[in-house]
């Protein structure tokens, strides 16, 4: 049985899965506002490093292609380079067989093939270099002989490890894992300079980030590290449950399940690789779980934090069901029967999700009066193109009438709904959006603002507020404008109910 080939159609399979994904869903809040990123090349940004703007850039030939699914396109390629490496893994640490089940387990994740599979996230180029990574600690953990093919994995993983932080920061767990194998098993790696060499690699194709970060007062990890500080907060039963609920549906329920006795397995050592191996593997998983498990008891902690992390538990699943293998009927099978179910779920999961998102009747979040829709998630890949043709008949009433100002922009006070604003409406009816508010409600738009052009005193604006993101204009604009106009209320529908209400203010006559 040709498990490499297997595993081709596997990749292809589920390429086509995630590219008709793509083209059915509207962009949701971080991936709309990442295409933001991409209009405004920085070294860094207020939430993320760089590289899934680099990537939203490539992939839409310099914005020429600009639509869903090329914006995605980079989420796409991504899942099917690391389901690549991911068997390549597999195959490295036993066979192929081996490799096989791993890509299908991996597949079968609903982070690795939605969350950073389809969707366009930090983590989308983040796991082609956590996964290559892996690869090459897999290869350095070989027994514990240092020779020169080794010293020149290290060197290169220095490098990929420092395009993974150039992602996201969470790469820096491969190095922790890494030294943290070393000071356990295999010290007289501390005795070569190709170590230090390589952890130099690494900070240096970082450094941008961190000069970006010392030239604005290090605001990405001052936001960060409010999110993650555990000291001062209460204790929260009910946040760790979320945050368990969400590892469990993000990994799978079937897969989850399978992960927990191959993680028990692999610390026992009963499974079919080597110790050094294993122990590599659960050194680049467990620190950012068990971290990320105890930060849940006192601050919300979001379940694709910790995506990357299954990738190790993942290969070791693998060993664990190769060892299971009973007959040579389990191996003729198109996957054994657990995997199976697992992507049968996720086919399942896809194809009501894009549905649901498109054809509920009406809303699944708040009914009330003006929050309709608040809470409903399925609402930020919805609506956004409907909108913008009812926006533009009424600024063609606006300017016909003389009530607005033509060069009126718009404005918003937080980073969402700003993105979606901008990039469905603002971009294609040739208007500037600007975000006034403070920095952490505005996220990047405090740095986007500067490259467009600045409310003078006496210009309009416009300001929208979705009913599921409510908030008044007067109450937040009431003292830099003249005058604020009642609003006008656009309703949209799905499924022949009313889903969701845009308010459009129209403000008059700015002072600053």
């Amino acid at each position: 049985m040709n498990y490499r080939n297997k595993t081709v159609v596997l990749i292809l399979v589920a390429t086509l899965v995630r590219c008709i994904t793509a083209f059915c869903l509207e962009l949701g809040n971080d991936e709309v506002y990442y295409r933001m990123y991409a209009q405004h090349l920085q070294w860094n940004y207020f939430d993320h490093p760089p590289m899934v703007g680099w990537m939203i850039r490539l992939t839409t030939a310099n914005l020429l292609f600009d639509n869903e699914f090329f914006i995605r396109l980079g989420a796409i390629i991504s899942a099917a380079i690391t389901t690549w490496f991911i068997f390549l893994s597999g195959k490295k640490l036993n066979n192929a067989y081996t490799g096989y089940l791993a890509a299908a387990i991996y597949t079968a994740t609903i982070y690795g093939s939605i969350v950073a599979g389809t969707f366009i996230l930090p983590d989308s180029p983040q796991m082609i270099f956590w996964a290559a990574g892996l690869y090459l600690l897999i290869d350095i953990a070989h027994y514990t002989t240092i020779n020169r093919v080794k010293k020149r994995k290290l060197l290169l993983f220095g490098i990929i490890a420092g395009l993974g932080m150039l992602c996201k920061i969470h790469t820096t767990f491969l190095w922790a894992g890494l030294l943290l194998y070393l000071l356990l098993n295999n010290r007289q790696w501390f005795k070569e300079p190709v170590l230090y060499l390589s952890a130099i690699t690494t900070l240096l194709i970082f450094y941008p980030v961190i000069k970006w970060n010392i030239d604005n007062h290090f605001v990405t990890y001052l936001y960060h590290g409010q999110r993650v500080n555990v000291t001062g907060s209460g204790f929260n039963f009910s946040g760790f449950l979320s945050f368990a609920g969400g590892q469990v549906l993000y990994c799978n329920p079937v897969i989850f399940f399978l992960l927990i006795p191959a993680t028990i397995a692999a610390i026992k050592n009963e499974l079919p690789v080597l110790s050094s191996q294993k122990g590599m593997l659960l050194l680049c998983s467990l620190p950012l779980l068990i971290i990320a498990t105890i930060i849940s008891f006192f601050k919300p902690v979001l379940p694709h934090w910790t995506g990357p992390a299954y990738s190790g538990l993942v290969l070791l699943t693998a060993c664990y069901l190769n060892k299971r293998k009973r007959t040579s009927l389990f191996e003729r099978r198109i996957m054994p029967k657990p995997l199976l179910v697992a992507n049968t779920f996720l086919f399942v999961l896809i194809s009501s999700g894009i549905l649901l998102i498109n054809f509920m009747p009406g809303t699944a979040g708040s009914k009330a009066n003006p929050h309709l829709g608040d809470g409903d998630f399925t609402l930020d890949m919805y609506g956004w193109k409907k909108f913008k043709k009812a926006f533009k008949k009424m600024i063609e009433s606006d300017l016909q009438t003389g009530l607005v100002k033509s060069n009126a922009c718009i404005i918003s006070n937080k980073w969402f709904p700003a993105a979606h604003l901008d990039y469905y409406a603002a971009l294609p009816l040739k208007k500037d959006l600007l975000a006034l508010g403070d920095t952490n409600d505005i996220h990047q738009y405090a740095w986007i603002n500067t490259e467009r052009r600045l409310l003078l005193p006496g210009d309009d604006a416009y300001y929208i507020a979705p009913s599921n993101n409510y908030a008044d204009a007067k109450e937040l604009y009431g003292n830099r404008f003249t005058t604020i106009l009642p609003p006008q209320v656009i309703e949209q529908e799905r499924g022949g109910r009313i889903c969701r209400r845009f308010y459009v203010w129209r403000l008059k006559n700015f002072r600053p």
